[in-house]
């Protein structure tokens, strides 16, 4: 393919002498698209790609933006490598393009288009002499199939976009479907305004045990959304909502005061601890520390009760704002919990910063750990981590003996999974407790 940009103003023009700012606008883009439509004939198709870099703030915070600059510079000439001279490309905002590629005669074809895309975004970036991997999602929309108009158009990429973003898909066609799912997702959001008022919302406990006393060592706490019609709406579902509804906020507070109060009920109490799930976007809210500082004297509880769980990636996203709150938090005596841990892409310059009390393995890696030697290997590199820097150590997705067997054998701290106890409610978990501590 030749390797032509295109613009408004230029018929042909290369990002090497292009500068990035001088790049197509969303205005410029639909001006240009508008006027391809009406000058398409009926046999030859279009469709409008739209191309996002994840996680490009975080990359510009951590790196600075002159490295992100250069990702952008390479970002373009790649991009230069799969398009035609009569395709154009447009910088849509800080990491979203938009290309409208031309005679497109069915989705097929602007699926072999989207897969060179990938397929050159898959080489590591070498900036700074450091490899940098990039992770884009796409929407894509036809014309005349998806919408016939510009703006239709782009919208139609945009919710194909969206869809890819959510559902952890490389890319997006758009479709009904995913036009249904976010009908349904929006009559999600609505509804879960309202569903703490009309208690829809409980809290489910899974045990942890202590695998060198075998003495209860406490529980996560595990949010339940029940609807009357649907019956229980995942978690998986809700919780990304909450997420970009900023209803995640009022959710966290509850959960937390819910927790609290309930431990109160817990045999031997005291001695036990609770975890809660903290999200990244909880932790921008400055007004989250006296939202737990409160609760803790309302529910009559000792900071050392309390167990933050947030995720190894989450945390990253957003280092340097979520560091400052979760030292307060352990200066406080409330535990800090980092979970998922394996999965991320921290390096042991961050890790060393984390305020971390206790580090939890990611059930992917317990699960196979007996027949997957990398999975062994990574669980007791985790192990020994955590033992090196003073944290207690959580493997989850314990499912059977034999493993509970061999994380012992490794020094791990803590076992969680379904061969100790499912989640259950909370009336279920104090008669379990009581079983529990009867037979041990």
């Amino acid at each position: 393919m030749a390797s032509t940009l295109m613009n408004t103003t230029s018929s042909q023009s290369s990002v090497m002498s292009e500068p990035m700012d001088q790049l197509q606008s969303r205005g410029d883009l639909l001006n240009e698209l508008d006027a391809r439509l009406i000058a398409n004939t009926a046999d030859s198709g279009l469709a409008l790609l739209l191309v996002k870099i994840e996680r490009f703030r975080r990359l510009n915070v951590i790196f600075g933006h002159a490295l992100g600059d250069a990702l952008l510079h390479e970002f373009m000439q790649r991009l230069q490598q799969v398009v035609r001279d009569t395709d154009v490309v447009a910088r849509m905002g800080d990491s979203e393009f938009g290309i409208i590629l031309s005679d497109i005669r069915n989705q097929g074809h602007a699926q072999l288009a989207v897969h060179k895309i990938l397929s050159t975004m898959e080489t590591p970036f070498i900036l700074d002499d450091r490899p940098h991997r990039v992770s884009i999602k796409i929407g894509a929309a036809l014309f005349p199939a998806h919408a016939d108009k510009a703006m239709g158009l782009l919208q139609m990429a945009e919710k194909a976009l969206m869809a890819a973003r959510e559902g952890m898909q490389a890319y997006q066609v758009y479709a009904e479907e995913a036009r249904t799912e976010r009908f349904y997702d929006w009559d999600l959001e609505g509804r879960l305004q309202y569903a703490e008022d009309n208690d829809e919302l409980s809290l489910f406990y899974q045990p942890k045990i202590c695998l060198k006393s075998g003495e209860l060592f406490g529980a996560e706490a595990l949010i339940r959304w029940k609807t009357e019609d649907q019956g229980y709406i995942r978690p998986d579902i809700f919780i990304p909502i909450a997420e970009q509804s900023g209803q995640i906020h009022g959710l966290t507070r509850w959960v937390l005061n819910t927790a609290l109060r309930q431990i109160r009920a817990w045999p031997d109490a005291r001695s036990l601890k609770v975890a809660v799930n903290i999200s990244a976007s909880v932790l921008q809210d400055d007004s989250f520390i006296d939202a737990v500082q409160r609760a803790l004297s309302i529910w009559d509880a000792p900071p050392q009760s309390l167990i933050l769980e947030i995720t190894e990636s989450a945390l990253i996203a957003d280092f340097d704002s979520s560091l400052g709150m979760l030292e307060r938090f352990k200066d406080f005596g409330i535990g800090i919990s980092i979970d998922d841990f394996g999965t991320g892409y921290s390096s042991m310059s961050y890790f060393r910063n984390i305020p971390a009390t206790e580090l939890k393995v990611d059930r992917s890696f317990v699960s196979y750990m007996l027949d997957n030697v990398m999975d062994h290997r990574i669980v007791t590199t985790v192990i020994d981590l955590a033992r090196s820097f003073g944290l207690n150590v959580v493997a989850e997705g314990v499912e059977n003996r034999e493993t509970m067997e061999a994380l012992r054998e490794l020094g791990c701290d803590i076992a969680q999974g379904y061969y100790l106890a499912r989640p259950m409610p909370h009336e279920e978990f104090v008669q379990w407790i009581e079983d529990y501590q009867a037979s041990h």
